[in-house]
C-alpha cells in the first residue's frame, strides 16, 4: 500500500512535468531544443520505471494473495477481489501504450516540434489515465485490506474457540497429582493469552484502516472492541492459568468457558459487521450505478434530438450558434457524469475501463461536434453527434450489464441452505419495507388510483414473501431439520398474513408500517438463532456443564441509524423517477442482494 501510494505521488509530480513540457513546446520555434528533447526523454524513462514498478507491485500481490490463500486466511468473496484487483493491475501496461512510448521516441531523434507536441499529448493522456488506475487500484486495495482483516478476525476466533474448547476438556480430565501435566495445560493458557493481545492489536489495526476510509461499520467495530475490552480476556486467560497451577479446576474452567462465549459473541458480532457491510455496499453501488445509467439514457435522448434538429437545420440558419451552445451545455453534463462514474470506481469493481473509455469517447465526439457547429458543418456535426449518442448508449449497455451480473453473483446450483433463505426473505423483506414506507410518506389522505395499484403490487410481494416462508418450513418439517428453525416462524407467517390483508384492503398506516418492522426483525433474529444452534452442534458436550448464551438485543430498525440511512437511499433510488423497465431492474435486484455464501 506504501508503495502505491509513492508511485501515485511520482505520477502526479510527473503529470506536472508533462504539463510543463507542453507549454514549452507551444513557443514559436521550428524544431525541438536539445534541452527539451532530454526534458522529455527523462520524462519518458520516469514514466516507464513507474510502470515497471506496478508490473513488480503486481507480482508481490500474486504472492501475498497465494499466501493469504494456502492459511485460508481469505473468504471466497475477498480472494475473488484480490482476483480483479490483479487482474486491473495487469491492465495498467499495455501494448498499445508501449508502441506510443517507442513512437515518441523515433520522432523525437527527427526533433520535430509539431509531430513531438501531437506525440506529447497521446502521452499526457496515457500518463493521466495510468494515474488515475494507480489511485483506483489503492482505494479498491484498501478495501479489500478491510475485508481481509475482518476474514482474519473470523478466522483467528473460531480457532481460538476450539483451541479453548479442547484446552478445558483437557483441563476437566487432567491429573491434579501430575505437575507436569499442570504445567503444560498452564503454558497452553498462557499461549492462548498471547494469541488474545494479538487479536486486539488486530481489531485496533482494523480501526485505523477503516478510519482511512468513508462508509464504513465504524460504530459495530467500535462497539466489538469496547465489549472485547470489558470482557478483560486477557486477565481470564491469566487467572486460568494460574488457577491450572494451584490446582483450582473448577475456577479455571469456568473462565476457560466465559473465554470461549466472550469469542464466540466477537466471532457473531464481525460477522454481522461483515455482512451489514457487505449489503450496504451493494445496494449503494448498485442505486449509485442506477443513478449514472439513468443519466447516461436521458444524456443519449438529448443527443439523439439535437442530432435530429442538427440534421435538418438549413445551412446558413441561425440555429447553427443555439445548438452549438446546447452541445457544450451536453459536454458539460457528461464532464459531470464521467466525475460520478470515476468516483464511484474507486469503491467498486462492476465499473469497468471499458465503460469510461466509451465515455471517453463520446466526450470527443461532443468536442468534435462543437467545432463543426462553429463551422456551420451540419452533416458532420449531426455525424459526430451520432457517434457521441452511440458511445452513450455503449456505456449504458455495459451498465446494465454489470448491474444484471451483480444481481445474478450468489446464483448457486443446488437448493440453498436454510441460512441462505432466510438472508434472501430478510432481504426482501427489507425492501419491501422501505418500499411501503416510502408510500405512506406519499400519501394524502386516501390512496390515489396510482398509489392504490401500487400498494396492491406491493401485497403482491409480500404475498411472494410468505409464501417462500412458508415453503421453507414445510421443507423443513419434510427433512427433519425443523429444529433448526425457531418456534416462532409459524408465528411470523401469521403476522405477514395480516399485513397481506391490510394491505390487500388499502389500510396503510403506521400500524401496518410498525407490524412489517417486527417481522424483518424476527426474520434477522431467526438467522442469529440458526447460527446458535449450529455452534452448539460444533461444540462436544460437557457433562455437568451449563453453556449460556447471551442472545443479541431484538433489532428495532426505526431506531439504528445505519440501517435508516440505508433504507433512505433505497427509496431514493425509486423516488428519483426511473423508467418503469428500469424501476423493475432495482426491485429484482432488492430480491437477489442477499444471495451470497454466508461463511461457513
Amino acid at each position: 500500500e506504501t508503495e502505491l501510494e509513492q508511485t501515485l505521488k511520482e505520477a502526479e509530480e510527473l503529470q506536472q512535468e508533462l504539463q510543463e513540457i507542453d507549454q514549452d513546446l507551444k513557443k514559436d520555434e521550428e524544431k525541438l531544443t536539445w534541452e527539451e528533447k532530454e526534458k522529455i526523454e527523462n520524462a519518458l524513462e520516469k514514466f516507464e520505471e513507474l510502470q515497471q514498478r506496478m508490473d513488480d507491485m503486481s507480482d508481490k500481490l500474486q504472492e501475498m494473495q497465494n499466501d493469504l490463500q494456502q492459511n485460508d486466511l481469505l473468504s471466497e468473496e475477498t480472494l475473488e477481489k484480490y482476483m480483479e484487483l490483479q487482474k486491473l493491475m495487469d491492465e495498467l501496461t499495455s501494448e498499445e501504450m508501449k508502441k506510443a512510448m517507442e513512437k515518441l521516441r523515433d520522432t523525437l531523434e527527427q526533433l520535430n516540434r509539431d509531430m513531438t507536441q501531437e506525440q506529447l499529448q497521446n502521452m499526457k493522456l496515457d500518463e493521466e489515465r495510468f494515474k488515475k488506475s494507480i489511485e483506483r487500484t489503492l482505494n479498491l486495495l484498501k478495501r479489500i485490506q478491510i475485508e481481509q482483516k475482518i476474514d482474519e478476525l473470523l478466522k483467528r476466533t473460531e480457532e481460538l474457540i476450539a483451541e479453548q474448547e479442547k484446552l478445558k476438556e483437557q483441563t476437566e480430565q487432567s491429573d491434579p497429582s501430575n505437575q507436569n501435566e499442570k504445567n503444560e495445560l498452564a503454558q497452553k493458557q498462557k499461549d492462548i493469552t498471547d494469541k488474545l493481545e494479538k487479536l486486539e492489536e488486530q481489531m485496533k489495526n482494523l480501526d485505523e484502516k477503516m478510519s482511512e476510509m468513508e462508509d464504513m461499520p465504524k460504530e459495530e467495530l467500535e462497539q466489538a472492541m469496547d465489549d472485547y475490552e470489558k470482557q478483560k480476556n486477557e486477565e481470564l486467560s491469566e487467572e486460568a492459568s494460574q488457577n491450572i497451577q494451584q490446582n483450582k479446576k473448577q475456577n479455571a474452567m469456568q473462565q476457560q468457558q466465559q473465554i470461549s462465549q466472550n469469542m464466540n459473541k466477537l466471532n457473531q458480532q464481525m460477522q454481522e459487521m461483515k455482512n451489514s457491510m457487505m449489503m450496504q455496499n451493494q445496494m449503494q453501488t448498485f442505486t449509485d450505478m442506477m443513478k449514472i445509467l439513468d443519466n447516461m439514457l436521458e444524456l443519449s435522448k438529448m443527443q439523439e434530438d439535437l442530432k435530429n434538429e442538427t440534421q435538418n437545420s438549413e445551412p446558413n440558419s441561425s440555429a447553427f450558434n443555439d445548438n452549438a451552445e446546447q452541445q457544450e451545455m451536453l459536454k458539460n453534463n457528461l464532464s459531470n457524469l464521467m466525475k460520478q462514474m470515476e468516483e464511484l470506481s474507486q469503491k467498486t469493481f462492476a465499473i469497468s475501463p471499458e465503460m469510461g473509455k466509451a465515455l471517453g469517447d463520446a466526450n470527443k465526439q461532443m468536442q468534435q461536434s462543437i467545432q463543426s457547429l462553429q463551422n456551420r458543418n451540419g452533416s458532420f456535426a449531426a455525424i459526430t453527434q451520432g457517434e457521441a449518442m452511440m458511445h452513450l448508449n455503449q456505456a449504458a449497455s455495459m451498465m446494465k450489464g454489470s448491474m444484471e451480473a451483480m444481481m445474478q453473483g450468489g446464483g448457486q446450483g443446488g437448493m440453498m441452505s436454510m441460512m441462505q433463505q432466510l438472508q434472501q426473505l430478510s432481504s426482501q423483506q427489507m425492501n419491501l419495507n422501505g418500499l411501503t414506507q416510502m408510500l405512506q410518506q406519499m400519501q394524502q389522505g386516501q390512496l390515489s388510483p396510482q398509489q392504490q395499484g401500487e400498494l396492491q403490487r406491493l401485497a403482491q410481494q409480500q404475498g411472494l414473501i410468505q409464501k417462500s416462508l412458508a415453503e421453507l418450513n414445510e421443507e423443513a418439517k419434510i427433512s427433519g431439520e425443523s429444529k433448526k428453525l425457531p418456534a416462532d416462524l409459524d408465528n411470523i407467517l401469521k403476522e405477514m398474513q395480516e399485513v397481506l390483508t391490510n394491505m390487500k384492503t388499502e389500510r396503510l398506516d403506521d400500524k401496518l408500517v410498525q407490524k412489517q418492522e417486527q417481522i424483518l426483525s424476527k426474520l434477522l433474529d431467526a438467522q442469529r438463532s440458526i447460527n446458535e444452534r449450529d455452534f452448539e452442534k460444533k461444540r462436544k458436550s460437557n457433562t455437568g456443564e451449563n453453556f449460556v448464551r447471551q442472545s443479541p438485543s431484538d433489532i428495532n430498525l426505526s431506531s439504528d441509524d445505519g440501517k435508516e440511512k440505508l433504507k433512505d437511499e433505497l427509496n431514493k433510488a425509486v423516488q428519483e423517477g426511473y423508467a418503469k423497465d428500469y424501476e423493475k431492474l432495482i426491485l429484482k435486484y432488492y430480491e437477489a442482494i442477499q444471495k451470497e455464501n454466508t461463511r461457513k
